[in-house]
C-alpha cells in the first residue's frame, strides 16, 4: 500500500474531477476521480499536501465516504453527497 501526496484536486459542480499526486521517487501524474476511488478501496493513502521542501505540510487524509450506495472523497468524515477535499493552509 502506498502513501501518495495529494497536491492539488480540481472540483466541478461538487465533485473531485482530477487529483495531481506524487508518490516517493516518481514523477508527477494526474489521475481521475474513479482512479481515486479506486486506490482508496485498495488500501491506498491519499494525503494533502502543500508547501515545498523543508516547508511541506500534510494535511487530514482524504476518505471515501458512502452515502446512499454512493462513494465520495473527503477530508473529513461528514456523511454528505458531495466530494470536499482542503489542503494544509485553507487550500481546496
Amino acid at each position: 500500500m502506498a502513501d501518495i501526496e495529494v497536491k492539488s484536486a480540481a472540483l466541478d459542480g461538487g465533485k473531485v474531477r482530477s487529483l495531481v499526486v506524487a508518490m516517493v521517487g516518481l514523477a508527477d501524474r494526474t489521475i481521475d476521480r474513479e482512479t481515486a476511488l479506486a486506490w482508496l478501496a485498495g488500501g491506498h493513502s491519499l494525503i494533502p499536501c502543500s508547501g515545498h521542501g523543508h516547508h511541506r505540510s500534510r494535511g487530514p487524509a482524504i476518505e471515501r465516504i458512502e452515502v446512499e450506495g454512493a462513494a465520495y472523497l473527503r477530508t473529513n468524515t461528514r456523511a454528505e453527497a458531495a466530494d470536499d477535499v482542503h489542503f494544509p493552509g485553507g487550500h481546496r
